[in-house]
């Protein structure tokens, strides 16, 4: 009744570095090898895409096709945040800024001239 309690499980840490993924395919190869029965591995599900990344969808210039341009910026294979580059989110920028208004709940710059809020 004294003891300590550890704890249960908690959530284990996957290390997704390149270098450790090699290291470990290396290791289960030579386990695979000292087998006395070979056995071979589980296809896998995901397979890679073999084309390049599509470019940033460009916006139209139909401000009701901001909502488009959003969702098509979401698909698989776009490039997307910091690492596409200016022409992304430029892209980002013109979807937010080019959305309906929102009442309350905006959250774009007032039209005019930028003021500092204190907060």
């Amino acid at each position: 009744m004294t003891e300590r309690i550890g704890a249960v499980g908690g959530p284990e840490r996957i290390d997704r570095r390149e270098g450790e993924r090699r290291e470990r395919e290396r290791r289960a190869d030579q386990e695979r090898s000292r087998a006395l029965v070979p056995v071979e591995p589980a296809e896998s599900e995901f397979k890679p895409e073999t084309a390049p990344a599509r470019p940033a969808v460009h916006v139209a210039a139909d401000p009701g096709a901001a909502a488009f341009v959003a969702q098509q910026m979401g698909q698989r294979g776009q490039k997307r945040g910091l690492r596409g580059g200016p022409p992304v989110l430029g892209a980002a920028r013109a979807a937010y800024m080019g959305a309906e208004y929102s009442g309350e709940a905006e959250r774009r710059p007032p039209l005019g001239r930028a003021a500092k809020t204190d907060i």
